[in-house]
Parts: C-alpha cells; structure tokens; sequence
C-alpha cells in the first residue's frame, strides 16, 4: 500500500456517499429531501479539509510543503463552513468570523507541524557553519599535519 492509500480512500468514500445522499434525496424526497448540493459540499469539502489538513500535519515533508497541505485544507474547510451556512440558512454575518477562526487555526497547527522553523532557512544561517573555503583550508591543515608527524625527524 502506498502511502496515500488512506488518504485517496477517505476522498473517494466521501464522494461516493455524497453522491448516494444526493440520489436518495432525488429518488426518496420525504425523507432524504433536505440533502441538496450544499450538503454535498459539506460532506466532500469537509471531509476532504481534514484530510488536507492531517497529511500536512502528520506527513514528513518540508516545511513549505506542510504549511501548503495545512492551508489548502483550511480552505476546503472554509468551503465547507461557508457551504453549512447555506444550507441552514444562517445568517450571512456568521461567515467572516468563521472564515478567521479557521485561518487562525490553520496558522497554529502550521507552527506545530514545522516546529517554528523558517521554510528559507540555510545551511550557512546556522551557528558553527563553515563555508567551503575554510573547511578545505582546514583539511589541508591537517593534512600538512598529519605528513610533518609521519616525516622521520631528519
């Protein structure tokens, strides 16, 4: 199995009972009558966010790559949010503060899936780096070094 096994799976059971909701809402009207292409969008944005969502959390990638998975499922969350507005018919002024709770949120879980760590940080950024220049001075150094101790003392 790969790795994106469960991943691919999750997506597709979420298309698929979208799609079984949305024909039973055609097929059986009084009881399934309410699911329409809000609730679609509930089911597959939502279900896809947190899978988004997860896989940038947990996966082991680099640091620009996590934050992309984290903020792409933040985004199918807001779909999905703004989608579950619409289909409960709530009122509009719900959708803002929703859409900065979840940005937020995406913001928080980025710094913990990183570790804090700046996505351009060098090599040469970091405490103790030596630069090609040096370290070959210093292996020819030692090079020297180690030839004047095998020389027998003339």
């Amino acid at each position: 199995m790969s790795k994106n096994f469960f991943f691919r799976l999750l997506l597709a059971l979420a298309w698929l009972a979208a799609a079984v909701l949305w024909l039973l809402s055609v097929v059986l009207p009084d009881t399934f009558g309410f699911f329409n292409l809000n609730w679609a969008l509930v089911v597959i944005c939502g279900t896809g966010g947190i899978a988004v969502l997860l896989r940038g959390l947990f996966a082991k990638k680099t640091g620009v790559l996590k934050k992309g998975d984290i903020f792409l499922g933040a985004l199918l969350l807001i779909i999905a949010a703004v989608s579950f507005v619409f289909a409960l018919a709530l009122p509009k002024n719900y959708i803002w503060p929703i859409i900065a709770v979840i940005v937020a949120a995406a913001g928080v879980i980025s710094v913990f899936a990183t570790g804090g760590k700046k996505w351009d940080e060098a090599d040469n950024q970091k405490v103790g780096y030596k630069d090609y220049r040096t370290r070959k001075a210093e292996e020819e150094a030692e090079k020297e070094k180690a030839e004047k101790n095998d020389r027998p003392e003339e």
